[in-house]
């Protein structure tokens, strides 16, 4: 891969990007789950995930909003469970548990670090503030990065065109045929650059397949294949 145009602002996605969301989120919720005495057994943290997933995905679609999305998980868990457990609490004590995670994909550092001699480089994510506040904390990384920038703080979220116009007006100088997007989902990522005009690099370890609407200037299988695009 050969970098056909020169680059000044990264726009990194975090979780399944740098942050190993997986790892942190199953940590959390075993917590969770232990502390309301529910089994955290396969079945049940499979469960969680589909439904997590499933509401995550209408989100991202603006069919639903953060507060509804946090406290629905919970409440479907809590009913297919047969649970009378508060569902408000049980989001509350999880985010509490995920704030204190920031495991890093494979190669995350290095890339970063190398990436940062060159390059202004900035976290764009959908994530909760207070679990992301949280976590980049304690993250390794975070000094690498000029900015956060978090959607529930934004009021806006990828891949509405309006919260990379928000990041766009914060970001000094900034320059969109100077920007590219990095990210592992094509729904919020790689479409809110499309919709945005951002070159965008996709992120892809799973070889998934990509609709013939969406377009990415780049594609990747692993992190440091991104040293070979911006060297």
């Amino acid at each position: 891969m050969v970098l056909l145009k020169r680059y000044e602002f990264l726009l990194f996605d975090a979780d399944g990007t740098l942050l190993d969301f997986d790892r942190c989120e199953e940590k959390a919720l075993r917590d969770t789950l232990r502390h309301y005495k529910i089994p955290a057994d396969a079945k049940t943290v499979h469960l969680y995930h589909q439904i997590n997933a499933a509401l995550w995905e209408q989100f991202n679609r603006g069919e639903i909003d953060r507060p509804y999305l946090l406290h629905r998980r919970f409440e479907q868990l809590c009913e297919q469970l047969g649970r009378q457990d508060d569902p408000a609490q049980m989001n509350h004590y999880y985010m509490q548990q995920l704030s204190c995670h920031a495991d890093l994909l494979e190669d995350a550092a290095e890339v970063c670090n190398v990436l940062f001699k060159k390059y202004k480089l900035y976290i764009i994510t959908n994530g909760a503030s207070l679990t992301q506040h949280g976590r980049f904390s304690v993250c390794p990384l975070t000094p690498l990065f000029q900015n956060l920038f978090i959607s529930e703080d934004m009021g806006v979220q990828k891949p509405q065109k309006a919260y990379f116009d928000a990041v766009a007006t914060a970001i000094p100088g900034f320059a969109p045929d100077r920007a590219l997007v990095i990210g592992d989902s094509l729904s919020s990522d790689i479409l809110g650059a499309n919709q945005a005009g951002l070159d965008c690099c996709w992120y892809n370890p799973q070889a998934a397949e990509k609709p013939a609407s969406i377009s990415c200037t780049y594609e990747i299988r692993r992190l440091r294949q991104l040293l070979e695009i911006l060297r």
